[in-house]
């Protein structure tokens, strides 16, 4: 009986709510038209979408007892995120029973503290994220250091218990997002950073608001390019792909082989900063920014590190990326090559930008549509496209170009910041 006596006073306090202007509004997540009323929080009147009070403008209907913050009400309903490159995402409602999802991120279903009563996934694919999982950036900062995050755990090899810097438990090193920091050797759960983006446990509507944000920029960085900072142990390297110690050479020697190229990526060396072999016997030079070049990386869509091992000569090998045996408008003298399975990348396609922002390109590993029967065609140079290696593809102008292309026109190239990748 008490139960019934509260049912219907909140019912009353339902009807006694006004309402403010004439417009209806049609949202995906209810099949009658929305009204807009302006709500008080002592009313007690919980959004379907976030689970949290209302209190102020609302998007109701009053027949079915459906209540939308205003602000809820525009979230994206569908995303496109760099994890998941060949098909949208759509935002669905999450049963409380019934239908079950694990999130690709942190691993974890559907949980009452998230608060959203909604998630995005893929139409296509089992492929799912929390709607605030969804929206952490690529990079964040923790305690001042910039963290990137791998979609494959860089440190899988580990053969101790591998902990998270920030909680100290226990990471899964199988199939866990994470965030990591090579330069400075820390790692931490995916969920972890996401808590300490927005605050956990703090206010609920900073928390929503910190995740409409995060869903309406998903575009990343335009490019990953970074100036690598010049070797402060007195100008010298002792890398594997030369036997001797490199030293910097002075610019003095600029003419003097201005007309050579690179021994690692076979570029002209022009007035670039370079490092050679001290040894009179030798004619060995590169730049100096090839000598940073990351000995081993983990790159976010294969499982596996990637090791960078030296051209065997008269042997062909094909890059996953562009599917080229010289590569990328250069010839590359080294490629970065998975010990395990047959999996190699020129370091220019190891380092292509995930999304070019100012183009909106985003990079796929095959064409997206995969029951597509037409050829494809570069929109740069005209020229056909294999549907199933790498290129940037943008779903709001159709446009498709080869990642070699984006390469020759300077949108990225044979130095992006490959140390973001790198891994001991």
């Amino acid at each position: 009986m008490a139960t019934k006596n509260h049912q219907s006073k909140y019912h009353s306090t339902i009807d006694e709510i006004q309402r403010v202007g004439i417009h209806e509004r049609k949202h995906f997540s209810h099949r009658h038209n929305l009204l807009t009323y302006s709500l008080r929080a002592s009313d007690c009147v919980h959004c379907y979408f976030c689970e949290t009070t209302i209190s102020g403008m609302a998007y109701t209907c009053k027949r079915c007892r459906y209540f939308l913050h205003e602000s809820c009400f525009e979230f994206p309903q569908v995303i496109k995120h760099l994890a998941h490159p060949g098909h949208e995402l759509n935002l669905k409602y999450t049963p409380a029973i019934g239908t079950e999802f694990n999130c690709k991120a942190c691993h974890v279903g559907d949980n009452p503290a998230l608060l959203f009563n909604f998630h995005y996934s893929c139409h296509h694919c089992d492929f799912a994220l929390h709607m605030g999982c969804a929206s952490v950036p690529c990079k964040v900062f923790h305690k001042e250091l910039s963290l990137s995050v791998f979609y494959a755990n860089p440190l899988r090899n580990e053969a101790g218990p591998l902990l998270c810097d920030i909680c100290n438990h226990s990471i899964d090193k199988s199939n866990s997002w994470v965030f990591y920091d090579h330069a400075h050797n820390l790692i931490t759960h995916f969920g972890c950073v996401a808590d300490s983006v927005y605050g956990k446990g703090k206010i609920d509507k900073d928390y929503i608001m910190g995740v409409k944000n995060g869903l309406t920029n998903l575009d990343g960085d335009d490019t990953s390019i970074v100036d690598y900072e010049k070797n402060e142990h007195e100008g010298t390297s002792n890398r594997f792909f030369h036997r001797h110690v490199l030293q910097q050479l002075d610019r003095s020697m600029d003419n003097s082989v201005k007309n050579k190229k690179c021994g690692i990526c076979g570029t002209n060396l022009s007035t670039d900063k370079k490092k050679g072999c001290p040894n009179s016997t030798c004619d060995f030079i590169i730049h100096e920014r090839c000598s940073f070049l990351p000995e081993k990386i983990q790159h976010p869509f294969h499982p596996h590190p990637l090791t960078l091992i030296p051209k065997k000569d008269g042997v062909e090998v094909q890059c996953v990326g562009c599917r080229q045996s010289s590569g990328c408008h250069t010839n590359y003298t080294v490629v970065y090559q998975c010990k395990i399975c047959e999996f190699q990348l020129h370091p220019s396609c190891a380092a292509c930008p995930r999304r070019l922002k100012k183009l909106d390109l985003t990079l796929c590993y095959s064409f997206p549509y995969k029951n597509e029967v037409s050829m494809l065609f570069c929109n740069y140079c005209s020229k056909v496209i294999n549907k199933d290696q790498w290129l940037y593809y943008g779903r709001s102008n159709d446009e498709n170009r080869h990642i070699t292309c984006q390469l020759a026109v300077g949108v990225s190239n044979c130095y992006v910041a490959l140390r973001d990748l790198e891994i001991e």
